[in-house]
């Protein structure tokens, strides 16, 4: 998932020392703790708070940039968002990643139908002005109730 930062070497996956020796340690805990967040992110889907799941996915994403697999995640919580731009984003990103993963086309194509559907319910929301709202007037104060 990372390289060595002394000499750029691409094979330092589970290695606590890279052959430059180089110390790895840190980037060993960055990649576990990139793992917690994808599963809190999981938890908090199972919870129904999709944008509480799409922090600890950002978080993942941040943590470990290479993971292909938190932004098609990503990608499908911004859609269930209706974040429809978002979502192409994150799924494009993925595709950057790992081009040839097999359901990439398939969620791309459920995003595209979700978002024609999405599309005019969202116009007529939209377009509709907002609801007038009564003020008082200066020197207009409030009726007090009459006492019997």
């Amino acid at each position: 998932m990372y390289n060595c930062p002394a000499c750029g070497a691409a094979e330092v996956a589970g290695l606590s020392v890279c052959r430059c020796g180089a110390d790895l340690a840190l980037l060993q805990r960055l990649n576990a703790l990139a793992d917690v967040w994808f599963n809190r992110a999981l938890e908090a889907l199972a919870a129904g708070t999709p944008g509480r799941a799409l922090e600890w996915l950002s978080a993942c994403c941040a943590a470990r940039p290479t993971d292909a697999a938190a932004r098609r995640a990503q990608a499908k919580v911004w859609a269930q968002l209706g974040r429809w731009d978002e979502a192409r984003d994150a799924l494009d990103r993925a595709a950057l990643i790992e081009p040839d993963a097999g359901n990439l086309a398939a969620i791309r194509a459920t995003f595209e139908d979700a978002a024609k559907h999405a599309a005019p319910s969202a116009a007529k929301t939209s377009a509709a002005p907002p609801p007038a709202r009564r003020t008082r007037g200066p020197g207009q104060m409030r009726k007090k109730p009459r006492r019997k």
